[in-house]
């Protein structure tokens, strides 16, 4: 059989393995296991690396390199450097360290760092599925923090974590988009002597990448998603089965629901008949079980937004329903002592574009520097990389333990929940001491944006239809009261 991968027009290899760290250390292995070494430079061209790395150097990229042939003796290295001595770098030059691996025929790629940066996530999120979709295999260690970390924590990414580590968090990976955990203390060879790696993540994926390696040597035609489930099956801790967060769409074709809002779904959607265009798109998205029954999904991903109850869809990629987010609050664990970030119920009325206004709010803070954890209580939400959260009847303790656990693992620093105008009173009980209430709904030919913060009350008038401006305004707004305490 052919250990070749055919991907467009390209070939993807699986003997090519890429570390993308810091540089690899000729002198510390077999030169023969290495085939080419790049770096990064600010300018993010790609060249051939001439720089040696010292002995007195941060050699973590030739550790990495050396766990990962000490389990695949087999393997072909590439380095591609974008990180400095002291293993430190923009995750700018992530993509055109990517594009040269995939242009090189690399199909492994080991990145053993990331960012807990969440202006990062949505830039990293599309670069991520970009290659994954043309068939690259992405193994990332989780930040040694403990919160979620980037791209690890992808559904499109191999994230691992190590066994012993002194964080507490060993029974959320799940929510931390965690697939395994591994060791990370091994013993490799430095000249004539043995030394004992460190306990890191970053010691972890190696080895992992390794067995994903030999994994693929034995089965060249595995997708990501039974990658994973094979992660998983290595785990050293036991890992939940097949809940995934709905972030890996790179192409879609979208069935049975018309696009209302002027909101920008996260990825690209292509139109047409899907049997003419199905090679083309990764995942397909339907709102009702009659338009998904009648397709063949074959290797697809899918999302469904519909309000039934699912039964005999066979998916082999990634699947997502509202049932998917009601399994993740069952399985948290997470148990803090009460959210301790501003909390902002927004009430929409429902002829008003929510998605528009919810993605706008969340932008608006996230240039102010805020990271928003913005709920919305339709399926419909995840398309727009919004967080969907069912209505919370049947037990709301585990509801807020689950914002709770979110908040904090992603470092939010405020949570925003969008409820319909309508009810908004029968979910005020939850936080009922929430920390901002806003109204909007429309009059005539305008829209009127209702404020109430401890008991004072702001109005604010908006003709037409509510713009990128009119949302800044009601950023603004909140933004000031919420600091009003720190800056008196």
């Amino acid at each position: 059989m052919s250990n070749n991968v055919q991907i467009g027009m390209r070939y993807l290899r699986e003997d090519r393995v890429a570390i993308i760290d810091n540089g690899i250390n000729s002198n510390l292995m077999c030169k023969e296991k290495i085939q080419s070494q790049m770096v990064i430079y600010d300018n993010n061209r790609c060249i051939e690396d001439k720089e040696e790395i010292q002995i007195t150097d941060f050699q973590h990229g030739t550790f990495c390199a050396l766990i990962f042939e000490k389990y695949n003796s087999d393997c072909i290295l590439n380095s591609v450097r974008i990180l400095d001595k002291n293993g430190k770098g923009g995750v700018e030059k992530i993509e055109p360290a990517l594009e040269w691996c995939y242009q090189n025929n690399i199909k492994i790629v080991n990145l053993s760092f990331g960012t807990t940066n969440f202006n990062e996530c949505e830039k990293l999120k599309k670069l991520i599925n970009k290659y994954v979709y043309n068939g690259m295999i992405i193994v990332a260690a989780t930040a040694n923090s403990g919160f979620v970390s980037y791209p690890a924590s992808f559904t499109n990414v191999i994230g691992v974590a190590t066994t012993g580590s002194p964080l507490s968090y060993s029974e959320d990976y799940m929510q931390m988009g965690i697939d395994t955990v591994v060791p990370s203390e091994h013993i490799i060879k430095m000249f004539d002597e043995e030394i004992r790696t460190s306990l890191s993540n970053s010691y972890a994926a190696p080895y992992a990448c390794a067995l994903i390696a030999n994994r693929l040597n034995i089965d060249k035609t595995l997708s990501i998603k039974k990658l994973k489930e094979y992660a998983k099956e290595q785990s050293h801790i036991e890992m939940v089965e097949g809940v995934y967060e709905p972030d890996w769409v790179y192409k879609a074709y979208v069935i049975g629901g018309k696009k209302t809002s002027r909101a920008s779904y996260y990825f690209e959607t292509i139109s047409g008949d899907l049997n003419e265009i199905r090679e083309k798109v990764d995942t397909i998205i339907a709102f009702s079980m009659a338009d998904l029954e009648k397709l063949e999904i074959k290797n697809k991903s899918a999302i469904y937004l519909g309000k039934e109850d699912i039964h005999n869809i066979d998916v082999q990629g990634f699947f997502w329903s509202k049932e998917t987010r009601q399994r993740q609050i069952l399985y948290n664990h997470y148990q803090g002592n009460g959210l301790e970030v501003p909390v902002v119920i927004l009430a929409i009325e429902d002829t008003i574009d929510k998605f528009y206004v919810l993605t706008e709010l969340k932008r608006a803070f996230a240039s102010g520097g805020y990271n928003a954890y913005t709920i919305g209580m339709e399926p419909e939400c995840v398309l727009y990389a919004l967080e969907y959260m069912p209505e919370p009847v049947s037990d709301i303790n585990a509801w807020k333990n689950f914002v709770e656990s979110q908040v904090f693992y992603k470092q939010g620093d405020l949570v925003i929940w969008c409820v319909p105008l309508e009810e908004k009173d029968k979910f005020l009980h939850v936080y009922p001491d929430c920390d901002v209430q806003i109204n909007i709904y429309n009059e005539r030919d305008n829209n009127t944006v209702w404020f109430s913060f401890e008991g004072e009350k702001i109005e604010k008038k908006i003709p037409g239809l509510i713009d990128r401006k009119d949302v800044g305004e009601i950023y603004h707004v909140i933004e000031s009261k919420l600091t009003e305490e720190e800056d008196e």
